[in-house]
């Protein structure tokens, strides 16, 4: 089973949606913001690792909140037992 991550994320709304440029610049199809940076690494590792995981809904939470446009989805204990 192939595991398959975000490494690039908009540094403003989350977006996955990031078009990285020849010249470095990152630009945000969801917001349209233009940035030399995406996502802090540490915020991209914790998104990645509740997406996997489930995670700590107390962090999640905190993400959502710095980023609108997070497409991240939390597991609880149960549903990851009934899938």
């Amino acid at each position: 089973m192939a595991l398959i991550t975000k490494m690039n994320r908009c540094a403003f709304c989350g977006s996955s949606e990031v078009v990285v440029s020849e010249n470095g610049t990152y630009t945000c199809k969801d917001c349209g913001k233009v940035a030399d940076h995406g996502m802090p690494a540490a915020d991209v590792e914790a998104i990645n690792r509740i997406m996997m995981t489930g995670g700590d809904a107390e962090t999640a939470e905190e993400l959502r909140r710095r980023y609108p446009r997070l497409d991240l989805t939390t597991w609880s204990k149960e549903n990851r037992l009934q899938f």
